[in-house]
């Protein structure tokens, strides 16, 4: 074997030559008398008080003499070390208790034929192995370059035995003969996240640790400094490490007006996720618009109802049930909804470009060519009276286009009101076309006859901070669902623009920032409809490019990742992503998510629920969260 050059933790030289690598000698050639060393030290880093410079200073001598000793300088530099352990314990500050109780876990590895620049690979002894566990962060004490890093067990517990390999006949008979069983050790793998600097912060780093190099359980209180993970957004806490509470801020930018992506299988808790987003966002004072499209979020004013949860909430989270005070649901006029007290709604067709209703609506070009030119003439035609003050003067309504796509007999032939210098060919096309839009205003959600008491939904209300607005659209087809999504997207964006953000909106309220969160997002644009569909998607671009330098914020959620367009992926610059099972629905994911080790991508097939690999740019580096249960009610989806 090559000579190791480290003077810390070099073998004894009478143990070098006639000695293979094995195990064994991994662990035997790390000093003893360092395990109290260790503990020494981490308390004088800790520490600025004047114990703890006398502590430091007793520890320096006692780790030049440890690393040049021979036994009886040994014996004498534990001594030293029980006395510098003493010094610290003494101290009032819970820091000292908690540094001298680190608990060592193993020693890197030499590197495997696999190697990689941002990960290591650990031992661990037989008597450290109930504290390996995958998710959990170390600390990593490289005292030959004279470094610490922070890194996240990423893979293992692997096991080896001690003695031979572990596919020889000898060690596989022992598996199933008790009284033959030998030893093992424990192997995994450690991403590394940086290397820790004096002003407790991560860097990255042009180095890896060297073997030998001690692997700790990264203390708690620490954790949350070095990962950023502070603010008044409080999602969870970090998984494997219960007591660190994993929280973001509100007023970065970086976090939810980079755009948020939720993604996970039923039952992975995303629906759970998406409901504490709201919570919090509307906790900060923002204004949030859910658009519910299985009828699951219309109790959100009630308080959590599961007796189970809600001593998991106070137990875990120290929060007690509570229901959002400034709700409201709307509701198509045609549909139905389990609020108590639902809103009915509609909303004006002359507010769409028509390219986008015809996206929407998929029409053939022909269709789309006579809608535009229609809507064109409606708009020189008609002059709509506001049904009151208050509502907008609108230039036609979905009725008027109905009446004036009638064909009508006349002594030149079949003609059509509003296409006045029409073909025989966009005669029959307005025929077509005047079937598609009756069919839509059976749905109750657009600006006709039999609507006309119906106010259309009110803006201005959704822009309140604080307020929780759930557009109730799951009794609605798809595709007057998806006018209405485009509509609220559309209208909320043009006062954004109009009014930044903290000017006075014409209700005289300050302009809050906006979450506005769509349930199942596949389903408004799809990735086998998104190439018919590039007014829709353009549009959605742009709202989410411009709007989130102006506080307005998208939410998309979406079980089936597959089925989402790349476009939509780019948007999501926050991502929760909760269990998913199928490749095809991973793969997706994966491909538009950077700086994730391949080894987590790993576990997200086996997150049980709730659990999160959380990531973007408002953190360091992506995590592992428990998101805490909602405080809020929310209905089960049928």
């Amino acid at each position: 074997m090559s000579r190791h050059t480290t003077d810390h933790f070099h073998p004894r030289e009478q143990d070098r030559q006639p000695k293979e690598h094995t195990d064994e000698f991994f662990f035997d050639s790390v000093p003893s008398a360092d395990v109290g060393v260790r503990k020494a030290l981490i308390t004088a880093e800790q520490s600025d008080e004047p114990q703890a410079s006398e502590a430091t200073s007793e520890v320096q001598q006692a780790l030049i003499t440890a690393e040049q000793r021979d036994e009886p300088q040994a014996s004498e530099a534990t001594s030293v070390v029980r006395k510098a352990l003493i010094t610290a314990e003494q101290r009032d500050e819970p820091q000292a208790s908690e540094a001298t109780s680190v608990v060592q876990l193993g020693y890197v590895d030499f590197d495997g034929s696999v190697r990689s620049n941002v990960s290591c690979g650990v031992m661990v002894p037989a008597d450290c192995a109930k504290h390996f566990r995958r998710d959990i962060y170390v600390g990593i004490r490289d005292r030959e370059q004279g470094l610490e890093f922070l890194g996240r067990i990423v893979a293992g517990p692997f096991h080896t035995p001690q003695e031979q390999h572990p596919k020889s006949a000898t060690v596989q008979e022992t598996v199933l003969d008790p009284d033959r069983r030998q030893g093992y050790h424990v192997r995994g793998k450690i991403e590394i996240l940086g290397q820790l600097t004096d002003g407790e912060r991560v860097v990255s780093t042009p180095t890896r640790p060297r073997p030998y190099s001690e692997i700790y359980l990264f203390p708690d209180h620490r954790l949350q400094q070095f990962l950023g993970i502070k603010g008044d957004f409080y999602l969870g806490h970090l998984y494997g490490h219960p007591c660190v509470k994993v929280h973001a801020q509100s007023t970065n930018k970086d976090f939810l007006p980079r755009n948020v992506g939720v993604f996970g299988t039923v039952g992975s808790g995303k629906s759970n996720t998406a409901q504490v987003l709201a919570e919090e966002a509307i906790e900060a004072g923002w204004a949030v618009v859910l658009i519910d499209v299985e009828g699951e979020y219309v109790r959100m004013n009630e308080p959590l109802g599961d007796p189970e949860l809600a001593k998991l909430l106070e137990r875990a989270h120290q929060l007690q049930p509570k229901g959002i005070e400034d709700f409201r649901v709307y509701v198509p006029s045609s549909g139905s909804s389990a609020a108590t007290s639902p809103l009915p709604f509609k909303v004006p067709i002359s507010a769409f470009y028509p390219e986008v209703v015809a996206d929407i609506l998929e029409f053939t070009e022909a269709q789309a060519r006579v809608f535009a030119m229609v809507t064109a003439q409606a708009e020189r035609l008609y002059s709509t009276e506001a049904s009151s003050p208050d509502e907008l003067q609108r230039p036609y309504n979905l009725q008027q286009l109905l009446d004036g796509l009638m064909v009508s007999p006349t002594a030149n032939g079949p003609s059509v009101r509003l296409l006045p210098m029409a073909n025989e060919q966009d005669v029959s096309t307005a025929g077509v076309l005047r079937s598609k839009l009756l069919h839509l205003g059976r749905s109750g959600m657009l600006d006709w006859k039999p609507t006309a008491p119906v106010p259309e939904l009110p803006i201005d209300e959704l822009l309140v901070g604080g307020r929780l607005s759930v557009l109730d659209i799951s009794e609605t087809d798809d595709r007057s669902r998806n006018l209405a999504i485009a509509y609220v997207l559309q209208e909320l964006f043009k006062q954004v623009i109009q009014t930044p953000m903290g000017s006075l909106l014409p209700s005289g309220e300050p302009r809050p920032p906006l979450l506005v969160m769509i349930e199942e997002v596949h389903t408004f644009v799809s990735r086998a409809a998104a190439p018919k569909m590039r007014a829709v998607l353009d549009s959605l671009q742009i709202i989410s490019r411009r709007g989130r330098k102006r506080w307005m914020s998208l939410a998309l959620v979406s079980q089936q990742p597959n089925h989402v367009p790349d476009e939509i992926f780019e948007l999501a610059n926050t991502r929760f992503i909760h269990q998913v099972k199928s490749p095809k629905n991973l793969d997706p994911i994966k491909r538009t998510t950077a700086g994730i080790d391949e080894a987590l991508w790993a576990n997200v097939p086996a997150m049980g629920p709730g659990q999160s690999l959380l990531t973007g740019a408002a953190f360091k580096k992506s995590l592992f969260v428990k998101i805490r249960p909602a405080r809020s009610r929310r209905l089960l989806a049928s």
